[in-house]
């Protein structure tokens, strides 16, 4: 008999040499055939044959259940982008003119990790039909299918996309599947949940946390429960979340959460993974193997908190000391965030210029200053943050027209650009005392350091989340609702971006203004530092 070599296999046992002494010849030949065939047939059309692990079917019970939005947390190589391409091309294929759209961070990601997958699930008879008045599939590996799109002989089309394009061009979409991939923004995702409504569609979101995970899936985690765990090997057996069910502003109401273990695809190389993480730390572990986030994305304030931190504009105290912390910047507008500090020490955040809801004359409701990016941890600019123009005489009106009814006790700027000298009309002067020359003092804020600034603002906003908050258990530090963009800085900022950072400059003010010690002075008769009196 000629000698067989078997094609290796994770899953399709070769049989022992006992074994294939006791078949015989020609009982081993007909195995071996079929047993080949089987692997090509997997390899040339894995919609049909190709291998499906059991955790897929968790995902499928959900949608049986009739939840119609599911974030798959997946650890290295655990098959959740395998199993959403395959998704795709079975919505395209489950009725004529459906329509399907694939996101990821950027256009070369998309064309690198979701195209050829998408393109490897269609099915071969596909693949080769000449282009025609409805079919159209032209797919390269070097740049993916043509013009981001292809149409199948049904009329089903599929649309991939990415979330450094504007968002408008999603916007009046009908769609029946959406597969959006790694770091969807929240802006984004609330968009997309729309565009499925009229045809009753579903939503998929996939991501495998290494670096930590963004503030869309802790949307998710935030109002999860699980429903069921599984032991984890290499910890000892720890239990570890395999199914969750969370409630809130999700499609329907709710949406199911599927933690793809490395170990469930038995192509992801799970022997040589566990030999990397032999010594490895708990939260690696669970991350890299099981899916399991274990922090925020470098996110600089982690117990900030939009149900305990953020309060109606009705709940601000009434008295207190006010202050005013002010960044300007040349090529943006400035950027001014108002505090007021209560007889128990408390900081709160009452008003920020420019806002999305305060009324600017001659420029209009101004927008977002800094907006969701899928590629910018620290998101990119919004467009509050384009010039409007104006100069220092037009910023000291907008000031006094909104402090038209309040004392304040101080006003500050950052000394880096308040102190820095240009020409002026004789001799050269600082933004400081330009403001003073049109009747409005400022002093300079203190030191610029960051981490210290950081450090203060996490004591601000500490508290103990297992008790009840009370006087000796609440935050020093609260932000009125109408403050968008300093929520925005709160919850998104890293720091990862810089000095560019888009929503660095709330965090700025607010840093200035802990590092400055601001403190309630209301029970002593005093002047304002800047003129008027308190």
């Amino acid at each position: 008999m000629k000698p067989i070599t078997w094609t290796p296999h994770p899953v399709l046992s070769v049989p022992t040499r006992e074994q294939a002494m006791a078949m015989g010849a020609d009982k081993l030949r007909q195995f071996y055939s079929m047993r080949e065939e089987r692997i090509r047939m997997e390899k040339t059309d894995p919609l049909r044959y190709g291998y499906s692990p059991a955790v897929w079917a968790q995902v499928d019970a959900l949608r049986a259940q009739g939840i119609k939005e599911i974030l798959i947390l997946g650890g290295n190589r655990a098959s959740k982008s395998r199993y959403a391409a395959r998704e795709v091309v079975q919505a395209l294929r489950g009725g004529e003119g459906r329509r399907v759209w694939a996101f990821q961070t950027s256009a070369p990601n998309s064309v690198e990790m979701q195209q050829p997958l998408v393109w490897d699930y269609l099915p071969p008879e596909w693949k080769n039909l000449k282009k025609g008045r409805v079919t159209n599939i032209s797919y390269a590996q070097k740049t993916g299918f043509a013009e981001n799109t292809f149409v199948c002989p049904n009329k089903s089309q599929c649309f991939f996309r990415n979330y450094m394009q504007d968002i408008s061009t999603i916007e009046g979409g009908e769609v029946d599947m959406i597969w959006a991939d790694e770091l969807v923004p929240e802006n984004w995702l609330q968009t997309m949940r729309y565009r499925l409504v009229t045809r009753d569609g579903w939503l998929l979101v996939t991501f495998t946390p290494i670096e930590g995970y963004n503030a869309t899936v802790k949307k998710y985690l935030g109002a999860a429960k699980t429903v069921e765990s599984v032991p984890a090997d290499l910890l000892d057996g720890e239990q570890v979340p395999r199914v969750q069910i969370a409630t809130g502003e999700f499609i329907g109401g709710q949406a199911g959460i599927v933690y793809f273990h490395t170990a469930d695809n038995p192509f992801g190389g799970y022997a040589q993974l566990r030999a990397t993480l032999a010594k490895a730390g708990r939260n690696q572990i669970l991350c890299r193997a099981y899916g399991v986030p274990t922090r925020a994305i470098a996110n600089r304030f982690p117990k900030f908190s939009e149900k305990v931190h953020v309060i109606p504009a009705d709940h601000l105290p009434k008295d207190g000391t006010r202050y005013l912390v002010i960044d300007p910047c040349g090529g943006r507008n400035w950027f001014m965030t108002w505090l007021l500090v209560d007889v128990r020490g408390r900081r709160f955040i009452y008003r920020e210029w420019p806002n999305p809801k305060t009324y600017i004359d001659g420029v209009g409701f101004p927008g977002a200053w800094a907006e969701p990016d899928g590629k910018k941890l620290d998101g990119r600019p919004g467009p509050a943050q384009q010039n409007f123009g104006f100069g220092i005489r037009r910023y000291l009106e907008e000031i006094r027209k909104l402090e038209k009814d309040e004392s304040l006790f101080e006003r500050m700027m950052d000394s880096r650009y308040g102190n820095s000298r240009t020409v002026g009309r004789e001799s050269p002067v600082t933004l400081i005392e330009e403001c003073e020359d049109e009747g409005m003092v400022f002093r300079p804020t203190p030191g610029d350091d960051i981490d210290e600034g950081v450090d203060l603002i996490n004591t601000a906003l500490d508290y103990d989340p297992e008790k009840p908050i009370s006087i000796s258990n609440e935050p020093g530090l609260y932000v009125v609702e109408d403050c968008e963009n300093t929520i925005f800085a709160l919850r998104e900022w890293t720091g990862k971006d810089g000095k560019h950072g888009a929503c660095k400059d709330p965090i700025d003010n607010l840093r200035y203004a802990l590092l400055a010690d601001v403190q309630d002075v209301s029970g002593e008769i005093l002047t304002l530092r800047g003129g008027g009196s308190y």
